[in-house]
């Protein structure tokens, strides 16, 4: 960094990375839940073609079902919502010293305050000059916290669908 970008540093710039990367984690968690919602839709067609009689078929076909409603939940723009959930988002009472600031997860803790004067030691200055920056990073916030509330879901319907596949695999196994 040359001394002339160190003392007029470009805050926007900056702020706008960050709220890129917490768009791209949006998008790649969506691309990842589509996949999971696809490959659930498919494997419940296949299970009822195929093992529609076993001990496993209906609670297998049941997770997959739960699997194909957290899809959709987290697909649809109703998880886009400004306000908080309390079972989706983090608390923000959780903040250590060691967050990182440029991912989802960590930022998503901070209320919009704490994190306007803390990107603003961050990136070296320049970030409380007007109420433009602080309104980027509510964007930031709010796409972090989406893309935490996608994570969760993600997370959820990956811990169910590997259920099903377990008790698949054990049914397969002992036939």
């Amino acid at each position: 960094m040359s001394i002339s970008s160190h003392l007029s540093p470009d805050p926007e710039r900056r702020l706008w990375i960050i709220h890129g990367k917490m768009l791209h984690c949006v998008e790649w968690t969506d691309i990842k839940l589509g996949a999971l919602t696809v490959f659930a839709a498919a494997q419940m067609a296949l299970l009822k073609v195929l093992v529609s009689g076993g001990p496993l078929a209906y609670p297998a076909l049941a997770l997959l079902a739960a699997v194909l409603l957290i899809g959709l939940v987290a697909l649809s723009p109703l998880i886009e919502a400004q306000r908080q959930f309390p079972w989706l988002d983090q608390r923000m009472d959780r903040r250590q010293a060691g967050d990182c600031l440029i991912v989802p997860q960590d930022v998503a803790k901070y209320p919009q305050i704490e994190l306007v004067i803390l990107l603003d030691r961050y990136l070296g200055g320049g970030v409380t000059a007007t109420p433009y920056y602080e309104d980027i990073i509510g964007q930031i916030i709010i796409s972090a916290r989406i893309a935490t509330r996608k994570r969760r879901l993600f997370l959820a319907a990956c811990i169910l669908a590997a259920i099903v596949q377990l008790g698949l695999l054990w049914q397969f196994a002992w036939r």
